[in-house]
């Protein structure tokens, strides 16, 4: 379970499809350093499971939206990776976002090296240095999401209502929480039908990683909240319309 040092991060976050206007500061060399080290320090879900960071300038990945940089994340594959990617991940997102600095998932980037250290490329995070508070989300709740009682029925325990702004490929949101006595299951929703401007073969790879991001927004909320849970994982190899990943037994 994740700590509730980066829940202010949570409502400050976005999603910096374009960096203009965030003026001429630049990510530190020591900034760099940091993110690097930072990154081994950070919860997982699987601590057998490889991961590695590269942060490469972002014109050698062909970022074209004038970020400074693109941090690339790769992994072992292994079951449950995408999970676990997702949920480093998003501690990453926001750690960067407390230290001024905007991000962006980009499931779209081709990396220069899909393979580094032995490992697998999962995803990257575009970055540049903000210098303008104002730049941040204001008001986190003006963002378009689903409400609260379509993702969560029933009792909340007012988690459901932060939880669903975390971010997903193309906002496709795709949680789905039961609270049964005090045990929250939470399932990957495949929504039937169109799935936007993802391609069909691409949704499940993101959604999986999306559904990690998920976890970590949801964990860092308990720990605000004095919840303590009891987390138990589920290997997500299925493709039903709602696959249960995790499961908290709260007390």
């Amino acid at each position: 379970m994740l700590s509730a040092e980066l829940y202010p991060e949570i409502f400050r976050r976005k999603s910096f499809h374009l960096f203009r206007g965030t003026g001429s500061d630049t990510v530190t060399i020591q900034e760099l350093m940091e993110i690097e080290r930072v990154w081994h320090t950070f919860g997982r879900l699987y601590p057998d499971i490889r991961t590695a960071l590269r942060i490469v300038p972002s014109e050698k990945v062909h970022f074209k939206r004038d970020a400074e940089y693109c941090i690339l994340i790769y992994s072992e594959k292994k079951d449950n990776y995408l999970l676990n990617a997702g949920y480093m991940g998003e501690q990453l997102d926001l750690y960067l976002v407390s230290r001024g600095i905007g991000t962006l998932w980009f499931g779209i980037g081709k990396p220069d090296e899909p393979v580094y250290d032995g490992l697998d490329y999962v995803i990257m995070i575009a970055v540049r240095k903000v210098n303008n508070e104002s730049l941040f989300r204001k008001d986190m709740y003006r963002a378009k999401r689903k409400m609260a009682e379509e993702i969560w029925p029933g009792d909340t325990s007012g988690i459901a209502e932060i939880a669903r702004f975390a971010p997903s490929a193309c906002n496709s949101q795709p949680w789905y929480v039961k609270n049964e006595a005090g045990v929250l299951t939470v399932s990957r929703y495949r929504k039937p039908g169109k799935r936007g401007i993802m391609p069909a073969g691409s949704v499940g790879y993101f959604n999986r990683i999306d559904i990690g991001i998920f976890l970590c927004f949801l964990e860092i909320i308990m720990a605000e909240k004095g919840i303590t849970a009891a987390r138990e994982l589920f290997i997500d190899s299925g493709d039903e319309e709602y696959t249960p990943v995790a499961k908290y037994s709260v007390g």
